[in-house]
């Protein structure tokens, strides 16, 4: 599954509440990338979604396992960046440039989720409703490769992955900034 297919999906059902995402994007050449990791969404969303199809396509890497209580979607997927990142038309579509140097910049636009839940958090009863549906989930993006030179996110303690998270109740605070991006340059 592409990471934009992913991102878009999941920042789509983190607005309702029901999922949670955590995928890496894994630099391994000047123009190569592996897309890894898992959603979860409630299984009654899924059926909503109109089935497995929907939610995890198969023909993009993706294997659902299902529960009586919840749909989980492992990613695994790699090719060039135009295929990873590949984006629908009019979708906010992350970037990786290869910098000439052994490094490539990824530039992963996150702003437009605190965009699209203004109304929500502007709505008290909206956000009343929807404050139980978003404890306990988070969104979690990841970018890896053989070192970490820079990033606005957390490095992990060997230097290799950067990420960006955020529990989604947080969504709901009128204070919230989400960065414009979420971006590293890293090492491959």
């Amino acid at each position: 599954m592409r990471m934009i297919h992913a991102a878009a999906l999941a920042g789509a059902l983190a607005l309702s509440g029901c999922i949670d995402v955590d995928m890496t994007a894994t630099i391994e050449g000047a123009d190569q990338a592996t897309v890894n990791g898992h959603m979860i969404v409630q299984r009654q969303m899924l059926d909503m979604m109109g089935g497995g199809e929907a939610f995890c396509p198969a023909d993009e890497g993706g294997t659902l396992t299902t529960t009586d209580t919840e749909a989980r979607c492992d990613v695994m997927t790699s090719g060039s960046f135009a295929e990873v990142f590949e984006g629908e038309p009019g979708e906010p579509t992350p970037t990786a440039t290869d910098l000439g140097d052994g490094t490539v910049r990824v530039v992963f636009p996150v702003g437009q989720m605190g965009a699209d839940t203004e109304e929500m958090r502007n709505d008290p009863q909206m956000a009343q409703m929807m404050r139980p549906m978003l404890e306990g989930h988070s969104f979690t993006i990841r970018l890896a490769g053989a070192e970490i030179v820079s990033t606005n996110g957390e490095i992990s303690e060997d230097g290799t992955s950067a990420s960006y998270t955020f529990q989604l109740v947080d969504i709901l605070n009128p204070e919230v900034q989400l960065p414009e991006t979420f971006e590293a340059v890293i090492r491959y």
